[in-house]
């Protein structure tokens, strides 16, 4: 028993450019997890409702889904460095024009610009992972790296629990957290330069979908599940009276239990079934919606959904990850993970603005029901996929 967790916990396997690219993804998901946790906030104190919350949220989406049509292009032309560089200088001048110009149309064009960059990152980002990886520590390597990020995702908020949102704080404490994105790459250029992403393939092929439909499905869901999550459930429990610092408390316990998490999920994703894995990690996205119905006392049903949030919505996306790398050929990697991330995004685009508009519609338990149909519809369509592939196999 020992010694399977011990190999479990053991990371020598992975690919020394991982190590790298997670402090890169580290810095971007501190950065990501505290402005739109404060943005939301920010935005809500105003006034705006839902469901112009849910639009704003969304064109960072769309921004980041059209990136899959011009990364590769992008790379080609500039390079890992070059473009990692100019995506995040970008960002910063969005960030420094929202604040400084606050109003919800500089908000949506300045959220899809922003988009747009971090596409180029993530994209970047996610096909480096897998082409560094083989079928072996695939999952583990994502793991890790989604580890960083997602615990960068969790300190973001907990800075808002810590400073609150009042006065310039979130303008400097932006910046300040951007200078260090900044740093962090260019630290590292040495090893970014070393990665070689396949550079032949530019046209994305949406057919790739038609080889392993289930886990775009499975994708999608989790894109919608993600960004309701990020751009509403602070709108949700504002509404149910909790204060700033207490949502930025529990967007940290959600996401760091969800990176405790990620390495054993990234090992066992190697050791198991990775289509039954990606199964359960669905089941409990359908099980964190329900326990805000406050089926117990508030409080301790939000403690407990933001902990399954985070072991189930972060790990979809790793096994996910991993099982995509596990189906295609490395020479199709880049390509197939940006349509990859497209699906994604697309999620995250439609996510926000129908849970936003349902909940101004029904009111606080809209948040909770439309992600209970999305994920719920995943579950159906994954079934009798599964159910379809057996049958072909017995002729």
């Amino acid at each position: 028993m020992f010694s399977a967790i011990k190999n479990y916990a053991d990371f020598s396997t992975v690919n020394s450019s991982i190590k790298y690219l997670s402090v890169v993804a580290f810095f971007t998901g501190v950065v990501l997890g505290y402005f739109f946790t404060i943005i939301v906030i920010l935005q809500k104190y105003a006034g705006y409702s839902e469901f112009t919350i849910g639009i704003v949220a969304s064109c960072f989406s769309f921004g980041l889904m059209s990136a899959g049509f011009v990364v590769t292009k992008v790379l080609n032309k500039l390079g890992l460095f070059s473009t990692l560089i100019s995506s995040v200088s970008l960002q910063t001048l969005c960030i420094i024009s929202m604040f400084a110009y606050f109003n919800p149309i500089n908000f949506a064009i300045c959220h899809f610009i922003m988009g747009l960059m971090g596409g180029m990152n993530w994209m970047t980002m996610d096909a480096w992972a897998n082409i560094v990886s083989n079928n072996k520590n695939r999952g583990k390597a994502i793991g890790l790296y989604n580890s960083a990020i997602s615990i960068g995702f969790g300190v973001g908020p907990l800075i808002v629990a810590f400073y609150g949102s009042a006065g310039n704080l979130p303008i400097i404490i932006c910046l300040l957290l951007m200078t260090l994105r900044i740093f962090s790459i260019i630290l590292i250029k040495k090893h970014i330069n070393e990665v070689e992403i396949p550079s032949h393939n530019n046209k994305i092929k949406f057919s790739y979908i038609l080889l392993s439909p289930f886990i775009f499905i499975a994708i999608f869901v989790a894109g919608i599940n993600d960004s309701s999550f990020g751009a509403l459930f602070p709108a949700f429990m504002i509404n149910e009276f909790f204060s700033d610092r207490q949502i930025g408390l529990y967007f940290f316990l959600g996401a760091f239990v969800g990176v405790l998490t990620q390495p054993l999920v990234g090992a066992l994703s190697d050791k198991i079934d990775k289509r039954k894995f990606i199964f359960i990690l669905l089941f409990g996205n359908i099980i964190w919606p329900i326990l805000l119905l406050k089926i117990f006392d508030l409080n301790i049903s939000v403690y407990l959904s933001v902990i399954i949030w985070g072991c189930s919505s972060i790990s979809l996306y790793t096994v996910t990850l991993a099982y995509l790398g596990e189906r295609f050929d490395i020479k199709q990697i880049a390509i197939v993970t940006s349509v990859f991330i497209i699906i994604y995004e697309l999620g995250e685009f439609i996510g926000p603005i129908s849970v936003g508009l349902v909940m101004d519609q029904i009111g606080n338990k809209g948040f909770i029901y439309s992600l209970l149909i999305f994920t719920s519809f995943s579950i159906i369509i994954g079934f009798i996929r599964s159910f379809l592939k057996n049958e072909n196999k017995n002729y």
